[in-house]
């Protein structure tokens, strides 16, 4: 693979910059709230204040402010190299069905992480909050929909598989996808929260560049969190599936831990191989267009008649390098070293991060491993 200097308007040094700075403020944000000034009236609003400054303030505003000041872009141009394109029926009842089995992959790997570190003695110890006895109307269900599952689908995604994962894409996707959601499950700032989180943002990675949107990471990021929601009501309202967990567990209970074992990796599995048939399907739906498209562009160049002529690629290099170049398809299938090459798009040169580059990027992991790891020895307190 060649190496090449970064392009006009790319810049991974400032785009870890920029997350560097939104990491910082958010961390600042964190201790004030743990420390009470969040919640000065001791209402609930207080939450929303809350949330929507972390969310709305230091995951979108903020670095969408520093993106186009610092590359010189328009936020039109932002949104464009993030991958906000067009989103389909189909493409949302896939992301909604992943997002389901996603839901699952995380309870397995949560109820996995939180025994092992309980094993180690540690304790959960109790979240700042602003002192307000739950309440679960229907109104605060919607307000919860709303705080815990909308705005972080919408600024999260947009801040990792948007700015970070795009901005960066050119020194390899693998890489890009891989630091963006360990840096996801860091941000979390929360023991309880990181492992999870990182095997979500793996997924919502690898479906954004696979669909070449994403739409489909932020439809999956709201299922998961909204089905979380669901239940924590539904247990306390009677709602339908209110008794998930205690049945799930209760389960798992009656078995012998060896069984248990067993079952969930069966289960792991038959999940994965599921989510990677819909990965297959959003593919599909993601790439037809383009592909019309380049064979399109590719005849007219020709002088072909696109509507007598078949396509032959093999003997037409026109054609192949035409869709090569505009869809990033993998046409060399004798390079395809696992199956997750027939889906991933194609980089022929890449960009080799200097140390220079990586300078912020450092700093956001340190930053990050330091509060998640002071959340850990905190349980021991």
């Amino acid at each position: 693979m060649e190496y090449i200097p970064e392009q006009k308007g790319k810049s991974i040094y400032k785009t870890y910059m920029i997350y560097f700075i939104c990491m910082v403020l958010f961390c600042i944000v964190r201790i004030l709230a743990s420390h009470g000034f969040m919640y000065m009236d001791g209402s609930r609003w207080s939450d929303v204040f809350y949330t929507v400054l972390i969310q709305v303030g230091l995951m979108f505003l903020l670095p969408m402010y520093l993106y186009c000041r610092m590359i010189k872009v328009t936020p039109t141009s932002v949104f464009k190299t993030c991958n906000y394109f067009k989103l389909t029926w189909p493409i949302v009842f896939t992301s909604l069905f992943m997002g389901v089995l996603t839901f699952f992959i995380n309870i397995i790997v949560s109820t996995f992480f939180t025994g092992i570190i309980q094993f180690t003695g540690y304790q959960s110890p109790l979240v700042f909050s602003s002192g307000v006895l739950p309440d679960y109307s229907i109104a605060n269900f919607f307000l919860d929909v709303l705080l815990v599952a909308v705005l972080p689908a919408m600024c999260e995604e947009f801040m990792h598989r948007g700015l970070l994962l795009q901005g960066t894409k050119h020194m390899g996707f693998t890489k890009s996808i891989i630091m963006s959601s360990v840096l996801f499950g860091l941000l979390h700032f929360n023991i309880n929260q990181v492992s999870y989180a990182i095997v979500l943002g793996l997924i919502m990675g690898y479906v954004s560049v696979v669909a070449k949107n994403i739409w489909p990471a932020i439809i999956v990021h709201f299922t998961n969190n909204f089905i979380s929601v669901y239940l924590d009501y539904a247990q306390a309202n009677g709602w339908p599936l209110g008794n998930f967990y205690e049945a799930f567990n209760g389960l798992f209970r009656k078995m012998n831990m060896y069984v248990v074992i067993l079952v969930i990796t069966v289960a792991l599995v038959l999940v994965v191989m599921i989510l990677l048939w819909l990965v297959t399907i959003l593919y599909k739906q993601a790439i037809l267009r383009k592909v019309k498209k380049a064979i399109g562009n590719a005849y007219k160049s020709s002088s072909y008649d696109v509507r007598n002529a078949p396509v032959v690629l093999d003997r037409d290099q026109s054609i192949r390098a035409m869709l090569a170049t505009n869809t990033m398809l993998n046409l060399e299938y004798e390079e395809m070293k696992n199956p997750l090459s027939v889906v991933m798009p194609k980089q022929t040169s890449v960009y080799k991060s200097t140390s220079k580059d990586n300078l912020f990027l450092v700093g956001s992991f340190i930053l990050g491993f330091l509060v998640t790891l002071f959340t850990f020895i905190w349980g021991f307190i």
